[in-house]
């Protein structure tokens, strides 16, 4: 029995907190122990957890002393293998004073996150030092895998669906835009409601919630645009459900799980070439993309698509055979070959 540990900063909504979920609540238990340990016990996500995983605060509120108390939590629950998610947990974990292999991940391709992080000459210092305690790097994609100097990188695929695609849904023929993400500014939500306001006939969802969450509210009202910010929601089919284009303005964007989650029930999805969508969606094929940040091209292609539905129609075939490669099933089946091999 493998008793693995899984470090995050908190459960509140986001890609890597669900893959947690997701493999956590998946991996066998005759083979596994799986316990979630939290800098903080807050999130969403914390009910959707089975409950025969236990979630374990950190506790302490400077970052300085998190190592410390990481290797007091792996020692007192004998953790057999530890793995972390979100950049300043994997330093943490990797600093952290002890013998237990660590596995850390990576959802953002190292060169894009170091431009927007803080002190970033410094978290490059410390990221090269720590990272070569590492026995893995997991990343969902080739082309982060590609970026990371490290001699062992495995890409797995994130868990994104419970089951494979349902039956293809009937196709839309309307004017509903429905987005989805933190509202943080690697997301691009300005640059979406600025191309909003250049289409009066189109109404535009987002769901979410996060710390731009005022300004954006004022965007909206200052651009006039049809746009309802309408909070986090815990059933994102539902919130899917009859849309007729799924858009992604991001400016980073490691993967996309809702992309994937789109793809599932049939919606055609515009995304930005944002370092993750371009990795699984090809333009015309399977989906649409368009580079970031140019509000008025955005508004253009959303246009064209949305005036052009036997277009839109045409891509939802190979989207779901793409969106098919992104089970749970499979991706904790890889994730758990990686464990054993890495827990000897």
């Amino acid at each position: 029995m493998i008793r693995i540990a899984f470090l995050l900063p908190h459960l509140r909504p986001g890609g890597a907190e669900r893959v947690v979920v997701n493999w956590a609540n998946a991996l066998d238990r005759t083979a596994f122990a799986p316990v979630v340990k939290l800098g903080r016990v807050e999130g969403d996500f914390l009910p959707l957890l089975a409950p025969d995983v236990p979630v374990i605060a950190l506790g302490g509120r400077r970052a300085l002393t998190r190592p410390w108390r990481i290797a007091r939590a792996l020692a007192a629950h004998r953790i057999d293998l530890a793995y972390s998610a979100t950049s300043a947990m994997n330093l943490a974990l990797l600093a952290a004073p002890t013998s237990v292999p660590r596995i850390v991940s990576e959802h953002t391709p190292p060169d894009a996150f170091a431009r927007e992080a803080k002190w970033p000459l410094a978290r490059r210092v410390a990221t090269t030092a720590l990272y070569r305690r590492a026995a893995a790097i997991a990343v969902p994609t080739s082309a982060i895998a590609q970026a990371i100097r490290h001699p062992r990188v495995a890409v797995i695929p994130n868990s994104v669906l419970a089951d494979a695609p349902a039956p293809l849904p009937p196709a839309t023929n309307g004017h509903r835009l429905v987005s989805a993400g933190r509202l943080v500014p690697a997301k691009g939500f300005d640059t979406l409601i600025d191309a909003m306001a250049l289409l009066p006939d189109a109404t535009l969802t987002i769901h979410g919630d996060g710390p731009l969450l005022g300004d954006l509210a004022r965007r909206v009202a200052d651009r006039n645009a049809r746009v309802t910010l309408a909070g986090h929601t815990s059933d994102l089919a539902r919130a899917l459900a009859d849309a007729d284009l799924f858009v992604s303005a991001s400016r980073r964007e490691g993967f996309g799980n809702v992309l994937i989650e789109a793809m599932a029930q049939g919606i055609p999805v515009l995304a930005t070439r944002a370092g993750g969508p371009e990795t699984f969606i090809h333009d015309g094929v399977n989906g649409f993309l368009i580079d970031a940040d140019d509000a008025p091209a955005l508004a253009e292609r959303i246009a064209a698509l949305l005036a052009d539905p036997s277009r839109r129609h045409a891509v939802r075939d190979a989207a779901r055979a793409t969106a098919a490669g992104y089970t749970v099933a499979a991706s904790t089946a890889q994730f758990a070959a990686l464990a054993r091999t890495i827990a000897g």
